[in-house]
């Protein structure tokens, strides 16, 4: 079993460990361009099954070098290198499995389906936007949906709650590509609504959602996120509506307020600069943000914070309306236990990856074609998870008056 992965950074770098340190797996590539990175994730990890390769991601080349063979490609870099990846792992006959799509979102998750026919032909699965959210959610979505008879609306919400003393002035740190998660938040919001795709400006959309304890009551607004593209495409069964609302990132928003997102270079002191690249470069990497992160968690106390990703599905069962609330809730002791096993508190989207790339290698995903983590088996994928310490997932139905 080869499983190749591409990036080595926050997420990949995790992937590589978990996946090395599986005896069922014979053998990890990592590849990145970045050589120095390489060295030190490959010393941290210390696993003889684990090989590493300087691959730039954009060079078809480069990516024959590490792709001839693999049972699986994990793509683990930034989204614009998801075209030649993704086309590499299909001529070279190895699934594919990457956590977010391309801008802009509706398009690209078009064109990639097209090949699907391509990939069933050849026995393969690229399965896309397989993290936390998307991912883990679409699953959960899924495994509402299939106790209703009909679907009418389905909810994602994702929260975060720090209970603990919170920095006068913070540095801004989101945990994995600066440059996507800022400009997640510049793009306009997608709804589905009554069988259209509707756009609504960034931070937009607020409400005060109650989440199950410990969570409480979060403010979320809508988000431009994969779920939206891609839940009414496969779910079916009659949705109407589909949304997505995450805690909103204050700074982020005020950083592309400022113009700090802009790709359009500018004039400063007789220099072409682009401010996006200035932030890249000002930023720390997501790999030692995290880092910094493992050193305190030893002084933070039992509770101190918590994440929940919760899936509203609504619609009939036996003639009667129903709502189904599934939801994941991740704690500090689900960090310190990723923390023991995994040697990192970045769990989030590295679990669900592996788990993926580890089912694709072994035949578990029966299903061929382009894909999305909806077309999973919901009950096997969450039993994976919950044994990989992913969190604690949890079920409410509710009858409805109608």
């Amino acid at each position: 079993m080869k499983i190749c992965i591409i990036g080595a950074g926050a997420q990949g770098s995790v992937i590589a460990r978990i996946l090395a340190e599986d005896p069922e797996v014979d053998q990890v590539i990592l590849a990145d361009i970045n050589a120095q990175l390489l060295q030190r994730v490959a010393k941290k990890i210390g696993s003889s099954k684990l090989s590493t390769e300087r691959v730039d991601a954009g060079n078809l080349d480069d990516l024959a070098k590490v792709l001839k063979g693999a049972d699986v490609a994990v793509n683990a870099t930034l989204t614009y290198f998801n075209s030649p990846i993704f086309h590499s792992a299909l001529s070279h006959g190895a699934n594919y499995v990457d956590f977010a799509e391309d801008w802009p979102l509706r398009e690209k998750f078009l064109e990639n389906l097209r090949t699907s026919d391509k990939w069933k032909k050849a026995g393969l699965t690229a399965v896309k936007s397989q993290g936390i959210t998307p991912g883990v959610t679409n699953v959960l979505a899924r495994y509402a949906a299939d106790r209703l008879d009909k679907v009418e609306e389905i909810h994602i919400k994702s929260g975060w709650r720090n209970t603990s003393e919170e920095e006068m002035v913070p540095t801004w740190s989101p945990g994995w590509s600066v440059e996507t998660a800022l400009l997640e938040w510049t793009a306009d919001s997608i709804v589905y609504e009554n069988g259209a795709f509707k756009s609504y400006p960034p931070f937009s959309g607020f409400e005060t959602h109650k989440f199950p304890e410990p969570m409480g009551p979060q403010t979320l607004c809508w988000v431009e996120h994969d779920e939206v593209v891609t839940l009414p495409h496969f779910i079916g069964k009659g949705v109407k509506y589909v949304d997505i609302k995450m805690s909103p990132d204050i700074i982020a928003g005020i950083l592309a307020n400022i113009g700090l997102a802009g790709t359009e270079p500018l004039g400063v002191k007789g220099v072409k600069v682009k401010p996006l690249d200035v932030l890249v470069k000002l930023a720390k990497p997501a790999i030692e943000e995290i880092e910094e992160w493992e050193k305190t968690l030893g002084k933070l106390g039992g509770e101190e914070a918590f994440s929940c990703n919760a899936v509203q599905v609504i619609g009939e069962k036996a003639g009667k309306k129903v709502e189904e609330y599934v939801y994941l809730n991740t704690r500090i002791s689900d960090m310190r236990e990723w923390l023991r096993r995994y040697d990192t508190t970045n769990g989030w989207v590295p679990i669900p990856g592996a788990a993926t790339a580890k089912m694709l290698a072994t035949g578990e995903i029966q299903a061929k074609g382009v894909i999305a983590p909806e077309c999973l088996e919901p009950e096997p994928f969450l039993r994976k998870l919950t044994k990989m310490g992913m969190g604690t997932f949890q079920e409410i139905t509710k009858k409805q008056v109608a």
